[in-house]
């Protein structure tokens, strides 16, 4: 007999709404999120237009907004709407709660890169119709922000989410492009299915609304 499974609180942080209530009227009555290009200048870009969210107050849901100031907008939407989810749950109100049942499954890709900074490293490495990878390197490892190149990485929406919420149980990532957060999902399931765990905080998180992400 398999062990069932129930969702239990939900979270959101959506060009159409920074939360469920919100982004649910806006699906009703057929509102457009799509606009106009604000993160950067996507003047000199074939498309200039992309779905943004808006209105986001990050700093009012964590007590410490300075450790994260070179995280990315990947990893903010993963706190805003895990935030939301896990408030919704109510699971801090079980007496009987285990951080170590508590786990994180996230499909969620990498963060913004500094598009400005790496491609004039590589502008100016580049001589005589090849790219200077020694001094590519060399100037790479002096210029760029090492917490902001750790913070890129994919792992960390996850990371921090477990951080947050002391969930010591599995914690996972899968970067399957558009079918990641429901692949998430649906494995995240399957852990408390075979009794993993008790609880799984799961879902995605991603921007691609930067200039490598828009090439």
């Amino acid at each position: 007999m398999k062990r069932r499974v129930v969702v239990t609180g939900v979270g959101c942080i959506t060009p159409l709404g920074n939360d469920v209530a919100t982004m649910w009227k806006a699906q009703q009555e057929s509102r457009n999120g799509v606009g106009a290009i604000t993160h950067f200048d996507a003047s000199h870009f074939p498309t200039k237009f992309a779905a943004e969210v808006r209105d986001f107050d990050f700093d009012s849901l964590v007590e410490d907004p300075s450790r994260f100031a070179d995280a990315g907008r990947n990893i903010r939407f993963a706190i805003g709407a895990a935030t939301q989810a896990v408030t919704d749950s109510g699971i801090y109100d079980d007496q009987h709660f285990d951080p170590a049942r508590f786990g994180v499954y996230l499909g969620a890709g990498e963060g913004q890169q500094d598009f400005m900074q790496f491609m004039s490293l590589v502008a100016e490495s580049y001589t005589d119709g090849e790219t200077d990878l020694q001094k590519f390197t060399q100037e790479f490892i002096r210029r760029m922000n090492p917490r902001f190149e750790l913070e890129l990485e994919p792992n960390m929406p996850a990371a921090h989410l477990s951080s947050l919420f002391n969930a010591q149980g599995p914690n996972l990532n899968c970067l399957t492009a558009c079918a990641a957060s429901s692949q998430a999902i649906g494995e995240a399931t399957e852990i408390i299915r075979r009794s993993d765990a008790d609880i799984m905080l799961s879902g995605g998180a991603h921007s691609m609304i930067h200039p490598f992400g828009l090439t």
